[in-house]
């Protein structure tokens, strides 16, 4: 079966002219829908859209972070974790040694969590605090 009509996601993604840098162009799938996870390729910004194309408030991930789950659970999006949000928000932070704390693929924080700038690790709870004594200097093994 030939379509002959456009989707909004295809009048969407051809109505950018050509040639122009920078410009954001939505993705569409093989049955012309936006795709779940938008990226906008000159900035590296990702976030996810409803099935009509527009940004669900909260999934805007920054370039140099992880995949956006986009992914649906009964119709809706995952929100993010308290450990993506506190990434984002470090992330957004533009001063020399900030600690970023990184998140495991489902959103929890990683056992270990390490300072970028000194080199130091320790061991963190689910909730992402530290663990007292458990601090290692830079080159040591931990274990969390």
């Amino acid at each position: 079966m030939v379509r002959y009509d456009k989707t909004p996601c295809e009048d969407a993604r051809d109505a950018v002219p050509h040639g122009i840098i920078g410009a954001y162009i939505p993705t569409c799938d093989f049955a012309g829908q936006y795709t779940p996870e938008q990226c906008w390729g000159s900035t590296g910004y990702c976030w996810c859209v409803t099935s009509s194309g527009q940004k669900i408030p909260g999934t805007e991930t920054p370039p140099g972070t992880g995949p956006v789950i986009c992914s649906t659970q009964n119709g809706m999006i995952r929100p993010k974790t308290s450990c993506e949000i506190a990434r984002d928000t470090a992330m957004k932070k533009v001063r020399l040694g900030v600690y970023v704390p990184t998140c495991d693929n489902d959103g929890q924080y990683k056992p270990e969590q390490c300072s970028g700038s000194t080199g130091y690790c320790w061991c963190v709870n689910s909730s992402g605090q530290k663990i007292p004594g458990t601090e290692t200097s830079p080159g040591s093994a931990s274990n969390c």
